[in-house]
């Protein structure tokens, strides 16, 4: 025997032997391992497969939508501002009293009514309010921080006066909300840093659509849209499209409709004015709804005040706010709902009364954690209402309005008249500080400690009317104890239909908030 090629043969022999124990040992510890890792995947489930994987901790929405703010925490507001010229900062104690208030304030609020615009370079179309960049330090310097700019004038001076007064105010740190190159930028929160939390706010306009109401029916190509797609949108402001209903008695509507068929027999009562504007909220006219009907391009519903208006708000505009606001408030710690609303208030049996639909809107955006509602828009002051511990100032009035100085609204031959000639527009028409009721304001502060509000107080202001020059007309100023006690009185009637109870100490109306 070959004994090189045996021993060959016993080492081939003893590497085959080590090598099948080798392979064994392998095999059982690949097995215990796989028996370890499988015991380990069954204790911690079947979820943690790419298929199933483990759930994240669900947060709840409701502790989201909370005011998040414990601290001492004060929110003041104002209305409309509309300057053409710079006022600076007077030094009269009547002006110096209330502009104190704003700057001690957390958060200065106020609706921005007016376009700035660079005078010497500006390239859009000289229309409207336009008021130089230097109006807008005045702004700054008092107190005011955060604005809305959704209202029937952010197109004054054309879509390039909206966007040359967005970027003044970026320049000047002023947060605002409410337009934007598109309807996703016009519809989002804005977010103003302060050492006491993120404040976030959502601006809004009410807009007519059926195009022949008044005022704010003809800002429908104001309105911004949505991105689609590489599509932009078009810009411009965050709008609550209305339908406006006329409310009549059963039998009016049944007159009504007796005109129709006899006028237009076979009328489907379909689309808008030319089938243009229609949305689904106003075809529900053409339906067989025997409490609706168009007629004309007029809007009629059956009611129990006849005689009044009836509003309906878009669904898809009323959706997609209430989101903009929850998802602002779970971005931030305090959140402002605004609207610039027309269409809020009207008079019936001889009395001022919040729109039914303006008083949806402002319980839904506070539902949907908003921690104050804020309405203005038609230079009047209006009723505040303490809803589920929160405020809602359904009319802020003006705050600065010097509409009246405007060149745009002045007749040149009545301004250089002699005589008894009216001096301006605004005055032959009503509609200026020459009204009581446009010469009077508001500024409010919303106090909260705890995590909740404690306090409202409100101060009444002054325009002038006519008891100033006209240079020194649209100003607040601190009122007379008359004027104040007037105002206040106003206030406290208007805010009955809420239930609200406004004591007046030393002038200044003030609602103590009682914890639920």
């Amino acid at each position: 025997m070959d004994k090189r090629r045996f021993g060959i043969m016993e080492a081939e022999n003893g590497n085959m032997r080590f090598s099948w124990r080798l392979a064994k040992l392998t095999a059982t510890t690949l097995l215990a391992m796989g028996i370890v890792f499988a015991t380990c995947m069954h204790i911690r489930g079947q979820e943690q497969t790419p298929q199933n994987p483990a759930p994240r901790p669900r947060r709840e929405l409701g502790p989201e939508l909370q005011l998040k703010i414990n601290a001492p925490f004060t929110l003041a507001a104002v209305g409309d501002i509309i300057a053409p010229e710079t006022w600076g900062d007077p030094a009269d104690p009547g002006y110096q009293n209330l502009i104190r208030i704003i700057r001690g304030a957390d958060v200065g609020f106020a609706n921005m009514e007016m376009s700035l615009v660079d005078m010497t370079g500006f390239r859009g179309p000289l229309m409207g309010t336009l008021g130089p960049l230097s109006v807008g330090a005045d702004i700054k310097a008092m107190g005011i921080t955060i604005m809305n700019r959704a209202n029937n004038h952010a197109f004054d001076g054309g879509v390039e006066g909206m966007f040359s007064t967005d970027k003044a105010l970026d320049n000047l740190g002023i947060v605002h909300a409410g337009t934007g190159h598109n309807l996703n930028e016009a519809r989002a929160a804005s977010f103003l840093a302060t050492p006491k939390g993120r404040i976030g706010i959502v601006g809004m306009v009410s807009i007519d659509t059926t195009l022949l109401g008044d005022p704010g029916s003809t800002y429908v190509y104001m309105a911004a849209t949505y991105k689609s797609g590489d599509l932009g949108g078009r810009p411009g402001l965050d709008p609550v499209r209305l339908t406006t209903y006329h409310v009549v008695t059963p039998e009016q509507l049944r007159q009504l409709r007796a005109i129709r068929d006899a006028v237009a027999p076979g009328a489907t009562n379909a689309g808008g004015l030319f089938g243009v504007f229609s949305t689904p909220e106003q075809n529900r006219a053409a339906s067989a709804d025997p409490d609706r009907l168009r007629l004309f391009d007029t809007y009629f519903k059956s009611g129990t005040k006849p005689g009044s208006l009836s509003y309906e708000m878009n669904a898809d505009d009323e959706r997609d706010i209430l989101r903009s606001v929850r998802d602002g408030k779970i971005r931030s710690d305090f959140v402002i709902a605004t609207i610039h609303a027309h269409h809020g208030h009207q008079m019936i049996n001889g009395v001022s009364t919040a729109s039914d639909w303006l008083i949806e809107l402002a319980h839904k955006c506070i539902d949907n954690g908003a921690d104050v509602f804020i309405a203005h828009g038609p230079h009047a002051v209006e009723g505040v209402e303490i809803y589920k511990g929160k405020p809602i100032f359904y009319g802020m009035s003006s705050w600065v309005f010097q509409t009246d100085l405007q060149i745009s609204l002045s007749d040149k031959a009545t301004l250089t008249a002699p005589g008894d000639d009216p001096l301006v527009w605004a005055q032959t028409n009503g509609y200026g500080l020459e009204s009581q009721e446009i010469s009077q304001g508001l500024l409010t502060t919303s106090h909260y400690e705890g995590g909740r509000l404690v306090e409202v107080r409100l101060y009444p202001t002054d325009m002038g009317g006519t008891r100033r020059p006209m240079s020194r007309m649209g100003i607040p100023m601190t009122p007379s104890p008359e004027i104040a006690q007037r105002i206040l009185q106003e206030i406290q009637t208007k805010s009955k239909q809420f239930g609200t109870t406004i004591s007046i100490d030393n002038n200044v109306g003030v609602i103590r908030v009682v914890p639920d």
